[in-house]
């Protein structure tokens, strides 16, 4: 299947189509994936730049006590809209 050449892999087209989550391991891993067809160099494969980037969700909770500190009285949003799709129906 896919061949290592000097410190980067190569794989053929049909290798992608029947391998991918197998090659797209070796670029999490920080691997470098030539792609070819038939003998010619096609495409690059490689780690994203942002990979070891963590994503922080705000605190909605935290957000919901400072903009109202007493819980909100009355029917939840989820109830209102189902209510009002089913008068539409």
């Amino acid at each position: 299947m896919c061949v290592n050449m000097s410190n980067m892999k190569t794989a053929t087209i049909r290798d992608v189509q029947h391998n991918l989550s197998k090659i797209l391991r070796w670029v999490e891993d920080g691997e470098e994936v030539v792609v070819t067809k038939h003998k010619r160099i096609v495409a690059n494969i490689v780690p994203s730049t942002r990979r070891n980037r963590e994503l922080k969700w705000p605190d909605f909770a935290q957000r919901m006590k400072k903009i109202s500190p007493q819980p909100i009285d009355g029917r939840p949003l989820s109830r209102i809209i189902s209510e009002e799709r089913d008068e539409r129906v």
